[in-house]
């Protein structure tokens, strides 16, 4: 079974795939956003001048749907400012100076054995230990992980799905993580299982990614408490890893286009996600280090790395090289969902998995040219909308009727615009229409 629509971009993984993931040494100045996930925005609670430690809370929120910020160094509070956000454009942010001399190492921690036993922590003990180290998905938009944790009696989730297709062109951090990090992964995932009290678990893979199939499907036969998992090798297509387009997949089963996975018995989590938790949960340690993948011909030296929240873009890509002599655009994020960004300052969050830059070779300029109503975005939508429509309501201004023809269901893949003869940047027009939406009902500054 698999989903309806979809495209099959080039995916540019061999610039990235076979390098290892390294540590990234702590930079003289990060800027933790405080808003970094779906939910409540965190309050500061540093103030100028204070001293703060690794793994201290500086920010965080009231609200249950909501998730800590940390800070990834031992250092000095520079600031409370307005910095570059990869999504908002500016958000408040808490700047801090490191202390070049008293740092306390952070490899990557994959120190996980086949011995592990998730029965050893409770559900109550995972939920804690997850939403106090402030792990979001981070695969996707950012919702805080512990409320999807968080059993419901009166609506118990039937299925667990893993995330593992990585299906955005150039990204390979997530594939890097199940090859050096298999264990720790799957310990994550029983964590979960045992917070949820599923066994029904599913961890889909696209099928360009032979190794890693085979890694894991190994992995779980040899592994006690990873018994019963299911591997599965899911058809290479974008967006194969949209959670409703995976579940269609693996369980042939439909979200309803208002409502979320858990409403049908389904929880997805992303393998960066599960690794998190294995984290937090047993080694005490928040969301602070995240992998990051650094790719595209802008980049002269494309990989992956291990990398603090809040570090700044261009310093990243200093890492992977610097920028080639004909890179004209960074993106934070795939070259389909991600967000073009003019500034390098702009720092990493939680759900920063990669950045990608391209060359005038990535993207030929062409004109936008009349629609000329061939339909191939409407064959192409992975939700089964119509782009176009929504797309010249929003061009004219015509909100109203942009919502009726279901505008809050696009999960803004990219598929239309990609698809497009006209080069019509119908991706473009809907996430600006959302906006304008989200500003009339003030739930977003202007």
């Amino acid at each position: 079974m698999t989903f309806k629509g979809g495209v099959h971009p080039p995916d540019r993984k061999e610039l990235s795939a076979q390098r290892a993931i390294q540590t990234v040494a702590v930079p003289k100045q990060l800027s933790i956003m405080l808003s970094q996930h779906i939910g409540a925005i965190c309050k500061p609670l540093v103030n100028k001048k204070d001293t703060v430690t690794a793994g201290q809370v500086i920010g965080n929120a009231d609200a249950f749907v909501s998730a800590p910020v940390h800070s990834p160094v031992n250092g000095t509070v520079k600031d409370i400012a307005l910095c570059s956000h990869p999504v908002l454009g500016r958000a408040e942010a808490i700047i801090i100076e490191s202390n070049a001399d008293n740092q306390p190492k952070h490899p990557c921690p994959n120190n996980f054995d086949v011995d592990f036993d998730p029965t050893y922590y409770s559900p109550d003990q995972i939920f804690e230990a997850v939403r106090k180290a402030g792990i979001v998905g981070m695969g996707g938009a950012g919702f805080p992980t512990s409320v999807k944790i968080k059993a419901n009696p009166q609506s118990p989730i039937t299925d667990i799905i893993i995330n593992a297709c990585e299906c955005e062109p150039f990204i390979t951090c997530d594939y890097r993580l199940m090859l050096e990090w298999t264990i720790q992964i799957l310990a994550g995932i029983a964590l979960i299982s045992r917070a949820l009290n599923c066994k029904n678990i599913y961890i889909g893979i696209e099928d360009n990614k032979p190794d890693a199939v085979a890694t894991f499907k190994k992995a779980v036969e040899s592994i006690p408490f990873a018994n019963g998992m299911n591997v599965v090798a899911v058809k290479t297509k974008y967006p194969q890893g949209g959670e409703r387009q995976l579940i269609k997949s693996i369980l042939n089963k439909d979200v309803p286009t208002s409502g979320i996975p858990p409403m049908i018995g389904v929880l997805v989590s992303n393998v960066a996600t599960c690794a998190a938790i294995a984290e937090a949960v047993v080694l005490n340690n928040p969301l602070t280090y995240r992998p990051v993948t650094v790719s595209g011909r802008g980049v002269k030296n494309p990989g992956n790395f291990y990398a603090p929240v809040g570090m700044a873009a261009g310093e990243l890509i200093e890492l992977a090289g610097g920028l080639t002599e004909d890179a004209v655009k960074v993106i934070m994020g795939g070259p389909m969902m991600g967000f073009a960004i003019a500034d390098l300052s702009t720092p990493l969050t939680k759900t920063s998995g990669a950045i990608t830059v391209l060359t005038p070779k990535d993207f030929p300029k062409r004109k936008e040219t009349p629609c000329i109503r061939c339909g191939r975005c409407v064959a192409a939508c992975p939700v089964n909308i119509n782009p176009t429509k929504i797309a010249h309501a929003v061009k004219n201004n015509m909100l109203d009727v942009a919502k009726q023809y279901y505008m809050s269901a696009c999960i803004e893949c990219g598929c239309c615009s990609y698809s497009c003869p006209a080069d019509i940047e119908l991706t473009g027009y809907i996430k600006t229409g959302k906006i304008l939406v989200a500003r009339a009902k003030k739930l977003m500054p202007a």
